[in-house]
């Protein structure tokens, strides 16, 4: 059996895009945590307890992408559309997890992915969704950490940043977006 592991995080992005989206994305990455850190701490000079997309300047930013691109990792990118009030940002993203899970696991031969932590009771509901979903996923573990405990976490934060900041124009990091494994779900039929 492989011992692929995923690592995941969240982007919400309602401003600035053609269509508001809740995005999930995940890299696969068995890489260690040391080497993650040491090379994407480069980025910049300051001391940060983790890389954030947003706190980034745009000098980090064009710094972060070519250093993850050169990972070769597999992307995958979930985008719960339309995001317009109608419906919960919770509901996206167990609409995201919904689609992603089998993805990770049939797809990809993923059998963990660890999610950037939130509330841990925010964290207790995907778990049970997880749980709920057994008739479609059979051994993917899903666990979660906080973002300043494993460099891994940064990447996908780095990715869903490369995204929205192409999508909205912001800046252009279109190789990055164009090798992501693109997914959507449309909010308004699911």
């Amino acid at each position: 059996m492989s011992n692929l592991v995923a690592w995941g995080d969240e982007s919400v992005r309602t401003q600035g895009q053609d269509v508001p989206a809740y995005y999930m994305g995940v890299c696969i990455c068995n890489l260690e945590e040391v080497d993650v850190h040491r090379m994407l701490t480069t980025v910049t000079k300051r001391h940060v307890p983790k890389l954030h997309w947003r706190d980034m300047t745009p000098s980090e930013k064009r710094k972060s992408i070519p250093i993850i691109e050169r990972l070769a990792l597999s992307h995958i990118v979930v985008a719960a559309i339309p995001l317009d009030g109608s419906v919960s940002s919770e509901r996206a993203r167990r609409k995201c997890l919904e689609l992603l899970l089998p993805v990770l696991e049939y797809e990809y031969g993923v059998n963990r992915l660890v999610l950037e932590a939130r509330e841990s009771h925010q964290d207790d509901r995907d778990l049970d969704f997880a749980r709920g979903i057994r008739h479609i996923i059979e051994t993917l573990r899903v666990d979660f950490k906080p973002g300043n405990e494993d460099a891994r976490l940064w990447i996908p934060d780095q990715v869903l940043g490369a995204l929205g900041d192409t999508r909205n124009g912001t800046m252009d990091f279109s190789p990055m977006v164009a090798s992501l494994d693109f997914r959507t779900v449309d909010l308004r039929t699911s």
